[in-house]
């Protein structure tokens, strides 16, 4: 039987006595690694690590704490002891609800009800493709025209594609550089017709003293201190210093607005990647409620379905597309491959349904032009594209016909069509998290609570009944494989009966993934073909 939530106003801390056994899961994504919670954990939601963050916490006993802003907390001596930053914060529990699934419905329908709305649907339904590492800081109308018709003539279907930072003047002048983009209408106009839609990547960030910077300033529409003249701030964040437009102020708003609008109507360009806007950013700048601004910055992108965030809080239930955090070149760690499966299940307890791996092969790998460069891994870039390939959206940057074998290459195009092929289902499921707030991308302790799978982090399911158990560890060439109660039929045909744990062989041409008997998916596809936008082929 459920409870009514109780409720703590002020700066005096929360004291929660564990249950026996309780493990609890929450707050920043980018943290997937250490949840559920070890005993001697604590941590700080000022700062969550340039990625999703909330301010929530959710038990496999059915409970939940909830605030209305930022607090610290930390696992140990039998309790879960939370403090909040500021003395208005409400902290709220609750309790009876079961088990995690339990928990995360009840919180989520009373603070972060669905919006029965969804990103664009090509977002999940085909590959995803940022020209960030091939062209860094340098994108031209050239490149991308030849990385699209490469990709096409490689085998890779069309998707979204996302031209990155310095497509434009200077940051807050969003236009494109005339001499790098002499008729950036025309390129979008061919993108279109061979099936491609663009995105563009933007900052709420101004660089100081260009005219944009003068403009926003007289009209007071940049983040101001707090002096008797009220100065636009500038504050460092990675590519130098900017100033910050007040997305608290709708006037700001209404101009970012309308120039994106502008800018639609002119070239035929679909969307935007809303990149930056970190809560210590807005920190720097002297905002007294930082997180309030990095919110703003959500709700904003919300006006364009096809969006991408890497940053966000309490951006729980919008139909925002939530890309991880950037990665390294590496298998370990926070930064590595590894990573990718926690976090992500982090991402999908925490209400953030339409969620994105990094770049395949890590988006903080500089690949050289001419090579792969040294350091680079292909067992590790071919891995990566296993792992991202069930996700519900999966996002290339470094050319795989640049720096893969033809073997290699072969492996990653079939994991990209592998996605494709999902499409149906994945809209389908997309469809229930927008219309219920549920999280297409599942821990197995989900669907199967308290059976001993919590701590199984390098599994995952895509709704309850499709399992993914891809290889995260370099060299591998087999794996453990927990298979819960049920008959599950593998990618190569084995059938299993769970609850039981095999090993089974994964070559590096292998994604080893299964799917429930018995069990057709839940929510069946409303769509007969994936409503998908653009075309799957080149036209013209």
């Amino acid at each position: 039987m459920t409870d009514t939530p109780a409720t703590t106003t002020g700066s005096s801390a929360l004291h929660l006595p564990l249950l026996d056994g309780e493990r609890w899961w929450g707050g920043a994504a980018a943290e997937g690694r250490h949840m559920p919670f070890p005993e001697g954990y604590r941590f700080d939601l000022r700062d969550v690590l340039a990625n999703q963050g909330m301010p929530l916490l959710l038990s496999d006993r059915g409970r939940w704490l909830h605030a209305t802003g930022t607090f610290s907390f930390a696992i140990g001596d039998g309790r879960l002891t939370a403090h909040p930053h500021a003395p208005d914060t409400v902290l709220e529990t609750g309790t009876g609800h079961g088990d995690l699934r339990g928990a995360y419905r009840d919180v989520m329908a009373r603070h972060y009800p669905p919006t029965g709305t969804m990103p664009d649907p090509l977002l999940l339904c085909a590959p995803q493709y940022n020209l960030w590492i091939e062209t860094v800081f340098e994108p031209t109308q050239d490149k991308v025209l030849d990385y699209a018709e490469r990709l096409l003539d490689a085998g890779f279907p069309p998707g979204v594609l996302m031209i990155d930072d310095r497509w434009s003047n200077d940051y807050g002048d969003w236009t494109f550089h005339p001499g790098r983009f002499p008729d950036p209408a025309a390129m979008v106009d061919r993108m279109h017709r061979l099936g491609f839609k663009v995105m563009l990547w933007l900052v709420p960030y101004i660089t100081p003293d260009s005219p944009t910077a003068r403009e926003l300033g007289d009209r007071r529409l940049l983040v101001r201190d707090t002096g008797p003249e009220g100065i636009a701030s500038v504050a460092h964040w990675w590519n130098g210093w900017s100033a910050g437009l007040d997305l608290l102020d709708p006037a700001a708003r209404s101009w970012l607005a309308d120039r994106l609008t502008h800018l639609q109507h002119t070239t035929g360009v679909d969307g935007f990647k809303f990149d930056g806007g970190d809560a210590p950013w807005w920190r720097a700048l002297g905002c007294t409620d930082p997180e309030a601004y990095t919110h703003a910055w959500n709700r904003f992108g919300t006006q364009w379905p096809l969006n991408e965030f890497r940053d966000s809080w309490r951006a729980a239930g919008l139909p925002l597309a939530q890309r991880q955090q950037d990665k390294y070149h590496r298998w370990e760690g926070r930064f590595g491959l590894d990573g990718l499966i926690p976090h992500a299940l982090a991402q999908a307890v925490t209400g953030h349904a339409f969620t994105c791996p990094d770049m395949i092969g890590g988006g903080e790998f500089r690949f050289v032009p001419d090579a792969a460069g040294d350091g680079f891994d292909q067992e590790l870039f071919v891995r990566y594209a296993q792992v991202a390939a069930l996700f519900p959206m999966m996002q290339f940057s470094a050319a795989p016909w640049r720096v893969l074998t033809p073997e290699n290459l072969a492996t990653v195009r079939a994991a990209a069509h592998l996605h494709t092929g999902l499409a149906p289902e994945l809209l389908a499921l997309a469809e229930h998290a927008a219309a219920t707030g549920e999280p297409i991308q599942r821990p197995l302790e989900w669907a199967f609570p308290r059976q001993g799978y919590a701590d199984v982090a390098d599994q995952f399911l895509i709704g309850d009944d499709l399992m993914a158990a891809p290889v995260v560890t370099q060299g591998a060439r087999s794996r453990t494989v927990h298979i819960p109660p049920g008959t599950w039929q593998a990618d190569d045909g084995d059938r299993h009966q769970g609850p039981v744990t095999v090993t089974v062989d994964a070559p590096l041409t292998r994604l080893p993934y299964y799917r429930r008997v018995g069990h057709p998916p839940v929510h069946p596809p409303v769509h007969p073909k994936p409503a998908c936008g653009r075309g799957d082929r080149r036209v013209g």
